[in-house]
């Protein structure tokens, strides 16, 4: 079907032909260079109104499945099967022990993950008092929603997690207490945001509803700091509002990292203050 020739445009020399290929971009050389415009729709062609989604997942190619499974394989089984501690010199403690294995998993998270991670922090540049405002508002739900199960599973004398209590043998071990204060608040929540949320809901949403890879990812991140079962239900909360900061900010790991990050440097800054008081007390 012929297009018919527009009077207004029949004298202009500026004006390019339109092209008899439907699926061929027509350009119009305009006296600020060329300008590209839509292809023009075939008769009886349905025009849609809508752009394709941008927030569509990505299948990962094949170089990124290479670096996830480089990172995610040996994270995973650190964590399922536990670290061999064989494998470390006899004189190192536990200590030492978790801070070779962070130190590897950071440099290895950084050189594969580091385009990834940095650039999402452009989230911020809008509203950023609003984002971080909101950040510690839900901190303290979740601090008041863990207080309260703690209280519900174990009455008025709760006792410390196992894993707060392993956290706060590290922090308090001499110098290299010092350095495993800074993998707890910037270090591990790094590594923890790339697994959890980057990985496990951010790059496999692209074969699975986000729904079910974040429920898994939630379950999971718990699991992971449970020495028994009632720490599953202690952690489960600060998982879930780390999965949603990140699904509802539409993946941006940057801003779930700040959560992580922030509810780990508060946690140590109050072992610190409590175990200042008990040694002046």
């Amino acid at each position: 079907m012929r297009q018919k020739a527009d009077p207004t445009h029949a004298t202009d020399p500026n004006t390019q032909p339109l092209s008899a290929t439907a699926d061929s971009p027509v350009t119009n050389a305009g006296p600020q260079g060329p300008v590209s415009a839509a292809p023009l729709p075939l008769p009886g062609e349905p025009v849609s109104s809508e752009a394709a989604p941008t927030s569509s997942p990505k299948h990962p190619t094949r170089a990124e499945w290479v670096r996830i499974a480089i990172f995610g394989i040996p994270y995973a089984t650190f964590f399922l099967v536990g670290v061999p501690t064989w494998i470390f010199p006899a004189s190192w403690n536990l200590t030492a022990i978790n801070l070779a294995i962070d130190t590897v998993l950071l440099i290895v998270v950084l050189a594969f993950f580091a385009r990834e991670f940095f650039p999402a922090f452009s989230y911020l540049r809008t509203r950023p008092v609003r984002k971080i405002a909101l950040l510690f508002g839900l901190w303290l739900v979740v601090v008041i929603v863990q207080v309260s199960i703690r209280f519900a599973l174990y009455g008025g004398n709760p006792p410390i997690a196992a894993n707060q209590q392993g956290v706060m043998d590290a922090l308090f071990d001499g110098a290299l207490g010092l350095i495993f204060s800074f993998f707890v608040t910037v270090g591990v929540p790094m590594i923890e945001e790339i697994f959890y949320r980057h990985i496990l809901i951010g790059k496999l949403s692209a074969y699975a509803p986000t729904w079910i890879v974040a429920s898994i990812s939630a379950a999971l991140f718990a699991y992971m700091h449970s020495h028994q079962w009632q720490d599953f239900f202690t952690y489960l909360p600060l998982s879930i509002v780390l999965t949603l900061v990140y699904v509802k900010s539409g993946k941006n790991v940057a801003y779930s990292w700040l959560f992580h990050a922030l509810n780990n440097t508060i946690m140590v800054i109050l072992m610190f203050a409590m175990q200042g008081a008990l040694q002046n007390a």
